[in-house]
């Protein structure tokens, strides 16, 4: 959920006084449209580091909206997708969550920020309690199940809440947005202010990067979905003559658009190759974006090359064990492939039809994953 220029911002460091070991730093941002809770937490879980960057859209009355945690442990990225509709229901990475039926706000694990929802939410008076079901996301599994919680109002800034599951209990003292002070002994405040404005490059990103694919895809995000993240390996041109250049290339792949859509940029060569001596692969430094068309049921790409000054259509989806785009370039037909597809590997084939009808090779890419 983005923010209008003119939101309300804070920053927030919290200690876990628990154990000493974590540390969290939010951005809480409010505006007419809702607020968002954004941060890092830094802990030292079962002996490793563990970084966890979160993101919570709410609207204007405190009901959450969509959640966004990307996780990093023991060398493992790992990303987790909520969405809620504010009355109940749940998409969890795309798919619905028959298990968080009725969930209200979520709860992040590591995170005191999160008991703000709930509070703000309710808008409890003093000596009221209320029961909730929450979304409770535990780490470092990345887990989420329901919970069932209970917050009363002891005081002007302070609430009890209860894990009516475990019995776990304890005391929060509260700010005047809801947001700790001081969580019983578990987490502490440590600094508070003003946030800086957050810089044009930063925006453009957030408004464009998405954590996960949208609800909207279904079943059809897998199809281009397992590329997210970055891709190193050899790019070969072949020429007519019959020789091959070959160059080391970079591939980068993300969600974008709220999900909607999958943009990756493409480098040739790489930014960390060394130079090389002789003719080396094309060079190309471009962005396709991929699109579900949902009435036709496969997938639309435009590939944007500046470099070569190429802007290629192409349209298809999974054929067997291959993903094919078809389209055509200067009135030829062409072919892009997928294929050799493993957890960590792929080879990227790129073809055009003669007269004849034959698929000669133009281009292939080995690629290998990196992150």
């Amino acid at each position: 959920m983005t923010m209008e220029a003119t939101a309300v911002t804070r920053e927030l460091i919290w200690r876990r006084v628990m154990d000493e070991l974590g540390f969290e730093h939010a951005r809480v941002r409010r505006g007419q449209e809702g607020t968002e809770l954004s941060g890092v937490i830094l802990v030292a879980e079962q002996g490793a580091p563990l970084r966890a960057e979160y993101s919570v859209g709410c609207d204007g009355a405190w009901r959450t909206r969509r959640v966004s945690v990307t996780q990093s442990w023991r060398g493992e990225h790992r990303t987790l997708t909520l969405e809620h509709d504010g009355e109940g229901h749940w998409q969890k990475d795309g798919r619905g969550s028959e298990e968080l039926e009725g969930c209200t706000d979520v709860d992040l694990g590591l995170s005191p920020s999160t008991n703000a929802l709930p509070i703000n939410r309710l808008r409890l008076g003093e000596g009221a309690s209320a029961e909730i079901r929450a979304a409770w996301v535990r780490f470092p599994a990345l887990e989420v199940v329901p919970a069932r919680q209970g917050y009363t109002r002891t005081g002007p800034a302070r609430y009890r809440y209860e894990s009516l599951e475990s019995g776990f209990n304890a005391m929060l003292d509260v700010d005047t947005d809801g947001l700790p002070i001081e969580y019983a002994g578990i987490w502490r405040r440590l600094a508070e202010g003003p946030a800086a404005p957050v810089s044009s490059t930063q925006a453009f990103v957030e408004a464009l990067v998405s954590p996960g694919p949208s609800s909207e895809l279904g079943d059809a995000a897998a199809t281009f979905g397992w590329l997210v993240g970055g891709w190193a390996g050899t790019i070969q041109d072949h020429d007519p003559d019959g020789s091959v250049r070959q160059s080391q290339g970079e591939w980068w792949f993300h969600w974008v658009l709220e999900g909607r859509a999958l943009q990756d940029i493409f480098i040739v060569p790489s930014r960390r190759a060394p130079a090389q001596s002789g003719p080396g692969a094309n060079r190309r430094y471009g962005t396709t974006v991929r699109t579900f068309d949902r009435a036709g049921g496969r997938w639309q790409i435009t590939w944007i090359s500046p470099t070569g000054g190429a802007i290629n259509r192409l349209a298809g989806g999974r054929d067997g064990d291959r993903l094919v785009l078809l389209g055509e370039h200067h009135g030829k037909p062409i072919r892009w492939s997928f294929s050799d597809i493993g957890a960590d590997r792929f080879t990227w084939r790129g073809e055009e039809q003669d007269s004849a009808g034959q698929w000669k090779l133009q281009a292939r890419f080995d690629m290998r994953r990196i992150t």
